[in-house]
Protein backbone atom coordinates (compact mmCIF):
# COMPACT_ATOMS: atom_id res chain seq x y z
CA UNK A 1 0.00 0.00 0.00
CA UNK A 2 2.57 2.28 0.92
CA UNK A 3 4.50 1.94 -2.41
CA UNK A 4 1.33 2.29 -4.32
CA UNK A 5 0.76 5.75 -2.53
CA UNK A 6 4.31 6.42 -2.95
CA UNK A 7 4.32 5.95 -6.89
CA UNK A 8 0.61 7.87 -7.06
CA UNK A 9 2.38 10.48 -5.26
CA UNK A 10 5.43 10.96 -7.81
CA UNK A 11 2.56 10.95 -10.48
CA UNK A 12 1.15 14.32 -9.20
CA UNK A 13 4.35 15.34 -8.53
CA UNK A 14 5.26 14.63 -12.04
CA UNK A 15 2.43 16.15 -13.55
CA UNK A 16 2.47 19.85 -11.97
CA UNK A 17 6.22 20.14 -13.81
CA UNK A 18 4.24 18.97 -17.32
CA UNK A 19 4.33 21.36 -20.53
CA UNK A 20 4.93 21.42 -23.89
CA UNK A 21 4.02 22.85 -27.34
CA UNK A 22 2.57 20.77 -30.12
CA UNK A 23 0.61 20.85 -33.42
CA UNK A 24 -2.99 21.53 -34.25
CA UNK A 25 -5.15 18.55 -35.54
CA UNK A 26 -5.22 17.84 -39.67
CA UNK A 27 -8.96 19.40 -39.91
CA UNK A 28 -9.13 22.11 -37.30
CA UNK A 29 -9.60 25.52 -38.25
CA UNK A 30 -7.27 28.23 -36.85
CA UNK A 31 -8.00 31.76 -36.15
CA UNK A 32 -5.06 33.54 -36.34
CA UNK A 33 -3.25 33.30 -32.63
CA UNK A 34 -7.25 32.35 -31.01
CA UNK A 35 -6.62 29.28 -29.43
CA UNK A 36 -9.38 26.61 -28.33
CA UNK A 37 -11.75 26.92 -26.70
CA UNK A 38 -13.30 30.18 -27.52
CA UNK A 39 -14.79 31.91 -24.64
CA UNK A 40 -17.20 34.71 -25.51
CA UNK A 41 -19.28 36.97 -23.22
CA UNK A 42 -22.84 37.35 -24.48
CA UNK A 43 -24.58 39.62 -23.26
CA UNK A 44 -28.59 40.68 -23.88
CA UNK A 45 -28.70 43.80 -23.75
CA UNK A 46 -27.57 43.58 -27.85
CA UNK A 47 -29.90 44.69 -30.32
CA UNK A 48 -31.75 41.66 -31.81
CA UNK A 49 -29.63 40.67 -35.17
CA UNK A 50 -26.75 41.98 -34.21
CA UNK A 51 -23.30 40.65 -34.01
CA UNK A 52 -22.54 39.15 -30.63
CA UNK A 53 -18.61 38.01 -31.82
CA UNK A 54 -16.71 37.41 -34.42
CA UNK A 55 -13.43 35.27 -35.59
CA UNK A 56 -11.20 36.52 -37.74
CA UNK A 57 -10.79 34.67 -41.21
CA UNK A 58 -9.26 31.43 -40.49
CA UNK A 59 -6.07 30.35 -41.95
CA UNK A 60 -6.27 28.26 -45.37
CA UNK A 61 -7.65 25.07 -44.66
CA UNK A 62 -5.25 22.22 -44.96
CA UNK A 63 -7.22 20.86 -47.92
CA UNK A 64 -10.39 21.33 -49.66
CA UNK A 65 -13.90 20.90 -47.69
CA UNK A 66 -17.80 20.77 -48.12
CA UNK A 67 -18.38 20.65 -44.46
CA UNK A 68 -17.81 22.45 -41.21
CA UNK A 69 -18.61 21.16 -37.85
CA UNK A 70 -18.34 23.13 -34.56
CA UNK A 71 -18.45 21.33 -31.32
CA UNK A 72 -19.09 23.85 -27.77
CA UNK A 73 -21.29 24.60 -24.93
CA UNK A 74 -24.27 27.06 -25.62
CA UNK A 75 -26.03 28.17 -22.40
CA UNK A 76 -28.76 30.07 -24.25
CA UNK A 77 -30.23 29.02 -27.54
CA UNK A 78 -31.11 32.33 -28.45
CA UNK A 79 -27.58 32.54 -29.61
CA UNK A 80 -27.11 32.00 -34.08
CA UNK A 81 -24.11 30.56 -34.91
CA UNK A 82 -23.21 31.66 -38.76
CA UNK A 83 -20.60 30.15 -41.27
CA UNK A 84 -19.10 32.92 -43.38
CA UNK A 85 -16.62 31.50 -45.82
CA UNK A 86 -14.47 34.33 -47.94
CA UNK A 87 -15.90 35.19 -51.04
CA UNK A 88 -13.18 37.37 -53.03
CA UNK A 89 -13.73 40.80 -50.70
CA UNK A 90 -16.36 39.87 -49.05
CA UNK A 91 -18.02 36.25 -47.68
CA UNK A 92 -20.69 33.71 -48.14
CA UNK A 93 -22.88 32.94 -44.87
CA UNK A 94 -23.95 29.62 -44.30
CA UNK A 95 -26.90 28.46 -41.99
CA UNK A 96 -26.28 25.54 -40.11
CA UNK A 97 -27.63 22.16 -41.31
CA UNK A 98 -27.89 20.43 -38.29
CA UNK A 99 -27.50 21.05 -34.96
CA UNK A 100 -28.30 19.51 -31.76
CA UNK A 101 -28.81 21.25 -28.25
CA UNK A 102 -28.38 18.92 -25.14
CA UNK A 103 -29.61 19.34 -21.78
CA UNK A 104 -26.75 21.92 -19.77
CA UNK A 105 -26.00 23.61 -23.28
CA UNK A 106 -23.85 20.88 -25.24
CA UNK A 107 -23.95 21.08 -28.59
CA UNK A 108 -22.51 20.49 -31.67
CA UNK A 109 -23.75 22.11 -35.54
CA UNK A 110 -22.45 20.66 -38.81
CA UNK A 111 -22.45 22.92 -41.99
CA UNK A 112 -22.97 21.68 -45.52
CA UNK A 113 -21.58 24.07 -48.41
CA UNK A 114 -22.79 22.00 -51.31
CA UNK A 115 -19.61 22.40 -52.68
CA UNK A 116 -15.59 21.86 -52.17
CA UNK A 117 -14.03 24.85 -51.56
CA UNK A 118 -10.74 25.93 -50.11
CA UNK A 119 -11.10 29.18 -48.75
CA UNK A 120 -10.60 30.89 -45.26
CA UNK A 121 -13.53 30.68 -42.98
CA UNK A 122 -14.88 32.78 -40.40
CA UNK A 123 -17.54 32.02 -37.26
CA UNK A 124 -20.26 34.73 -36.28
CA UNK A 125 -22.61 34.88 -33.76
CA UNK A 126 -26.22 36.79 -33.58
CA UNK A 127 -28.65 38.07 -31.15
CA UNK A 128 -31.36 35.52 -32.32
CA UNK A 129 -32.96 36.28 -28.72
CA UNK A 130 -30.30 35.91 -25.81
CA UNK A 131 -32.24 36.11 -22.57
CA UNK A 132 -29.28 35.62 -20.11
CA UNK A 133 -25.65 36.74 -19.91
CA UNK A 134 -23.20 34.01 -20.16
CA UNK A 135 -20.31 32.47 -21.99
CA UNK A 136 -20.63 30.50 -25.41
CA UNK A 137 -18.34 28.33 -25.63
CA UNK A 138 -16.56 26.62 -29.23
CA UNK A 139 -14.33 23.84 -28.18
CA UNK A 140 -13.57 22.88 -31.59
CA UNK A 141 -14.08 23.65 -35.53
CA UNK A 142 -13.16 21.43 -38.29
CA UNK A 143 -13.55 21.88 -42.00
CA UNK A 144 -13.34 18.84 -44.14
CA UNK A 145 -14.53 16.38 -46.87
CA UNK A 146 -17.59 14.72 -44.89
CA UNK A 147 -16.72 11.33 -47.59
CA UNK A 148 -13.18 11.45 -46.10
CA UNK A 149 -14.45 11.53 -42.55
CA UNK A 150 -17.40 9.00 -42.42
CA UNK A 151 -16.58 5.53 -41.20
CA UNK A 152 -16.22 2.70 -43.72
CA UNK A 153 -18.59 -0.19 -43.57
CA UNK A 154 -17.87 -3.25 -44.45
CA UNK A 155 -21.20 -4.29 -44.65
CA UNK A 156 -24.90 -2.51 -44.93
CA UNK A 157 -26.44 -3.36 -41.42
CA UNK A 158 -29.45 -6.02 -41.89
CA UNK A 159 -32.67 -4.83 -40.70
CA UNK A 160 -31.82 -6.17 -36.60
CA UNK A 161 -28.13 -6.13 -36.33
CA UNK A 162 -27.10 -7.33 -32.87
CA UNK A 163 -23.52 -7.12 -31.84
CA UNK A 164 -21.53 -10.42 -31.49
CA UNK A 165 -21.48 -10.68 -27.41
CA UNK A 166 -18.27 -11.59 -27.86
CA UNK A 167 -17.43 -7.74 -28.84
CA UNK A 168 -17.58 -6.96 -25.44
CA UNK A 169 -15.50 -6.92 -22.08
CA UNK A 170 -16.78 -9.82 -19.69
CA UNK A 171 -18.74 -9.54 -17.76
CA UNK A 172 -17.09 -10.00 -14.98
CA UNK A 173 -13.98 -7.53 -14.08
CA UNK A 174 -11.92 -6.96 -11.79
CA UNK A 175 -13.12 -3.31 -11.20
CA UNK A 176 -16.58 -1.46 -12.09
CA UNK A 177 -17.16 -0.40 -15.36
CA UNK A 178 -20.31 1.77 -16.47
CA UNK A 179 -21.87 -0.41 -19.38
CA UNK A 180 -23.35 0.59 -22.43
CA UNK A 181 -26.80 0.10 -21.04
CA UNK A 182 -26.15 1.98 -17.48
CA UNK A 183 -25.87 5.10 -19.57
CA UNK A 184 -28.05 4.72 -21.93
CA UNK A 185 -25.50 4.09 -25.30
CA UNK A 186 -27.72 4.42 -29.03
CA UNK A 187 -26.76 1.35 -30.83
CA UNK A 188 -24.38 1.45 -33.34
CA UNK A 189 -25.79 2.46 -36.84
CA UNK A 190 -23.81 0.18 -38.86
CA UNK A 191 -22.33 -3.42 -37.80
CA UNK A 192 -18.68 -2.58 -36.04
CA UNK A 193 -15.81 -4.64 -37.56
CA UNK A 194 -14.35 -7.25 -34.89
CA UNK A 195 -10.65 -6.59 -34.33
CA UNK A 196 -7.74 -8.43 -32.06
CA UNK A 197 -6.45 -5.56 -30.21
CA UNK A 198 -2.38 -5.41 -29.86
CA UNK A 199 -2.21 -1.94 -28.90
CA UNK A 200 -4.12 1.05 -26.96
CA UNK A 201 -3.93 4.58 -27.26
CA UNK A 202 -4.45 7.34 -24.58
CA UNK A 203 -6.76 10.64 -25.58
CA UNK A 204 -8.41 13.12 -24.13
CA UNK A 205 -11.72 14.41 -25.30
CA UNK A 206 -10.80 18.53 -25.38
CA UNK A 207 -14.37 19.08 -24.35
CA UNK A 208 -16.22 19.54 -21.16
CA UNK A 209 -15.33 19.02 -17.61
CA UNK A 210 -17.66 16.80 -15.59
CA UNK A 211 -18.03 18.23 -12.35
CA UNK A 212 -20.34 14.88 -11.41
CA UNK A 213 -21.45 11.25 -12.42
CA UNK A 214 -24.36 12.58 -13.97
CA UNK A 215 -22.85 15.39 -15.87
CA UNK A 216 -20.03 12.64 -16.66
CA UNK A 217 -23.64 10.87 -18.14
CA UNK A 218 -24.64 13.34 -20.09
CA UNK A 219 -21.43 14.22 -21.35
CA UNK A 220 -21.06 10.13 -22.89
CA UNK A 221 -24.45 10.60 -24.49
CA UNK A 222 -23.44 14.09 -26.07
CA UNK A 223 -19.90 12.25 -27.35
CA UNK A 224 -22.02 9.13 -28.74
CA UNK A 225 -24.66 11.73 -30.65
CA UNK A 226 -21.37 13.86 -32.13
CA UNK A 227 -19.56 10.95 -33.67
CA UNK A 228 -22.71 9.61 -34.37
CA UNK A 229 -24.57 12.20 -36.21
CA UNK A 230 -22.05 14.89 -36.86
CA UNK A 231 -19.11 12.94 -38.12
CA UNK A 232 -21.33 10.41 -39.65
CA UNK A 233 -19.14 7.48 -37.77
CA UNK A 234 -21.15 3.91 -36.88
CA UNK A 235 -20.79 4.54 -33.08
CA UNK A 236 -18.40 6.33 -30.39
CA UNK A 237 -15.33 6.75 -31.54
CA UNK A 238 -13.37 5.79 -28.15
CA UNK A 239 -13.64 2.26 -26.63
CA UNK A 240 -13.56 3.48 -23.23
CA UNK A 241 -13.39 7.20 -21.52
CA UNK A 242 -13.38 8.11 -18.10
CA UNK A 243 -14.16 10.79 -15.99
CA UNK A 244 -12.83 13.43 -13.61
CA UNK A 245 -13.73 10.72 -10.63
CA UNK A 246 -12.09 7.76 -12.26
CA UNK A 247 -15.33 6.67 -13.67
CA UNK A 248 -14.80 4.63 -16.85
CA UNK A 249 -17.84 4.08 -19.56
CA UNK A 250 -17.56 1.58 -21.88
CA UNK A 251 -17.45 3.13 -25.16
CA UNK A 252 -17.72 1.04 -28.58
CA UNK A 253 -16.66 -2.72 -27.33
CA UNK A 254 -13.48 -3.20 -27.24
CA UNK A 255 -13.10 -6.09 -29.77
CA UNK A 256 -14.34 -3.97 -32.46
CA UNK A 257 -12.80 -1.13 -34.35
CA UNK A 258 -12.61 1.88 -33.05
CA UNK A 259 -12.50 5.56 -34.53
CA UNK A 260 -9.95 7.31 -32.55
CA UNK A 261 -6.75 8.04 -34.75
CA UNK A 262 -6.79 8.10 -38.61
CA UNK A 263 -5.10 5.05 -40.42
CA UNK A 264 -4.43 3.16 -37.26
CA UNK A 265 -7.85 2.23 -35.93
CA UNK A 266 -7.36 -2.05 -36.35
CA UNK A 267 -5.81 -3.60 -33.23
CA UNK A 268 -6.31 -0.25 -31.49
CA UNK A 269 -7.87 -0.01 -28.49
CA UNK A 270 -8.84 3.75 -27.64
CA UNK A 271 -8.82 5.31 -24.21
CA UNK A 272 -9.77 8.81 -23.46
CA UNK A 273 -9.96 11.30 -20.40
CA UNK A 274 -12.65 13.81 -20.66
CA UNK A 275 -11.70 17.46 -20.26
CA UNK A 276 -9.07 19.56 -22.05
CA UNK A 277 -5.50 19.02 -20.41
CA UNK A 278 -3.67 21.20 -23.53
CA UNK A 279 -3.29 24.67 -23.32
CA UNK A 280 -4.52 27.36 -23.23
CA UNK A 281 -6.63 25.34 -20.76
CA UNK A 282 -4.35 22.74 -19.49
CA UNK A 283 -6.85 21.24 -16.92
CA UNK A 284 -5.20 18.48 -14.24
CA UNK A 285 -6.21 15.04 -14.46
CA UNK A 286 -6.99 13.70 -11.34
CA UNK A 287 -5.69 11.05 -9.34
CA UNK A 288 -8.74 9.11 -9.37
CA UNK A 289 -8.82 9.75 -13.33
CA UNK A 290 -5.08 8.64 -13.44
CA UNK A 291 -5.66 5.21 -10.98
CA UNK A 292 -8.05 4.44 -13.28
CA UNK A 293 -6.30 4.50 -16.31
CA UNK A 294 -3.51 2.63 -14.77
CA UNK A 295 -5.25 -0.23 -13.94
CA UNK A 296 -7.13 -0.26 -17.14
CA UNK A 297 -3.85 -0.20 -19.07
CA UNK A 298 -2.75 -2.66 -16.74
CA UNK A 299 -6.19 -5.22 -18.00
CA UNK A 300 -5.19 -4.65 -21.42
CA UNK A 301 -1.60 -5.55 -21.00
CA UNK A 302 -3.02 -8.62 -19.31
CA UNK A 303 -5.99 -9.38 -21.12
CA UNK A 304 -4.50 -8.91 -24.78
CA UNK A 305 -0.59 -9.26 -23.99
CA UNK A 306 -0.06 -6.11 -25.02
CA UNK A 307 3.92 -4.36 -24.60
CA UNK A 308 4.90 -1.48 -23.19
CA UNK A 309 6.15 -0.38 -26.74
CA UNK A 310 2.57 -0.81 -27.70
CA UNK A 311 0.61 1.88 -25.52
CA UNK A 312 0.76 5.34 -27.31
CA UNK A 313 -0.55 8.95 -26.83
CA UNK A 314 -2.55 9.76 -29.48
CA UNK A 315 0.04 12.63 -30.58
CA UNK A 316 2.49 10.10 -31.27
CA UNK A 317 0.80 8.63 -33.88
CA UNK A 318 -1.36 10.95 -35.01
CA UNK A 319 -1.06 14.87 -36.37
CA UNK A 320 -3.22 16.19 -33.32
CA UNK A 321 -2.42 18.04 -29.98
CA UNK A 322 -4.10 15.01 -28.04
CA UNK A 323 -3.78 14.19 -25.68
CA UNK A 324 -2.57 17.63 -24.68
CA UNK A 325 0.34 18.74 -22.94
CA UNK A 326 -0.42 17.73 -19.14
CA UNK A 327 -1.11 13.77 -20.38
CA UNK A 328 1.55 14.04 -22.72
CA UNK A 329 3.90 14.55 -19.95
CA UNK A 330 2.83 11.47 -17.83
CA UNK A 331 3.16 8.85 -20.33
CA UNK A 332 6.58 8.01 -19.08
CA UNK A 333 5.11 7.48 -15.50
CA UNK A 334 1.92 6.15 -16.73
CA UNK A 335 3.85 3.40 -18.89
CA UNK A 336 5.88 2.81 -15.52
CA UNK A 337 2.84 2.53 -13.45
CA UNK A 338 1.09 0.08 -15.97
CA UNK A 339 3.93 -1.90 -17.04
CA UNK A 340 6.28 -2.22 -14.07
CA UNK A 341 6.60 -6.13 -12.73
CA UNK A 342 3.82 -6.46 -10.03
CA UNK A 343 5.35 -6.77 -6.44
CA UNK A 344 4.68 -10.58 -5.01
CA UNK A 345 1.96 -10.28 -2.30
CA UNK A 346 2.16 -11.88 1.04
CA UNK A 347 -0.16 -14.76 1.70
CA UNK A 348 -2.70 -16.12 -0.76
CA UNK A 349 -4.43 -13.81 -2.65
CA UNK A 350 -7.72 -14.62 -4.36
CA UNK A 351 -8.55 -12.44 -7.71
CA UNK A 352 -10.93 -9.61 -6.90
CA UNK A 353 -13.93 -11.09 -8.97
CA UNK A 354 -14.08 -13.89 -6.60
CA UNK A 355 -12.91 -12.49 -3.16
CA UNK A 356 -16.14 -10.21 -3.34
CA UNK A 357 -19.51 -10.82 -4.79
CA UNK A 358 -19.85 -8.96 -8.31
CA UNK A 359 -23.02 -6.46 -6.62
CA UNK A 360 -20.77 -5.66 -3.68
CA UNK A 361 -17.58 -4.98 -5.63
CA UNK A 362 -15.88 -1.44 -5.28
CA UNK A 363 -15.63 1.29 -7.42
CA UNK A 364 -12.21 2.44 -8.41
CA UNK A 365 -12.16 5.28 -6.25
CA UNK A 366 -13.13 3.26 -3.28
CA UNK A 367 -10.07 1.44 -4.33
CA UNK A 368 -8.07 4.19 -4.41
CA UNK A 369 -9.42 5.81 -1.12
CA UNK A 370 -8.69 2.16 0.17
CA UNK A 371 -5.15 2.23 -0.88
CA UNK A 372 -4.10 5.66 0.91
Amino acid sequence: MLMRSFKFAALIIFLAAAGAAAGSGDNSLIFGSAAYPLEISVSPETAPGAVLYETPFSEIPSQDYDTILIQGEMPDPGVQLQVRIKNGAAFKTYDKTAIHRFPGGRFWAKYKMGRRTGEPVKLALLNAGVSLRHTFTIYGAEAFRETLVKEIISAPAPAAYKPDPGFYLPAEMPFTVVRRGAWQAAPPSEPYTPHAPKIFTLHNTAGHYPKNYDEAVREMQFLQDYHQNGRGWIDLGYHFVIDPQGDIFEGRPVNVVGAHVRGRNDGNIGISVMGNYHPPVSQKPTKETLYTFVEMGKYLKTAYNIDISSFYAHRDIGNTDCPGDELHALMPELKSLIFAPAAPLPGPVLPLSVAIPPMNRPSLRQLLQSAE
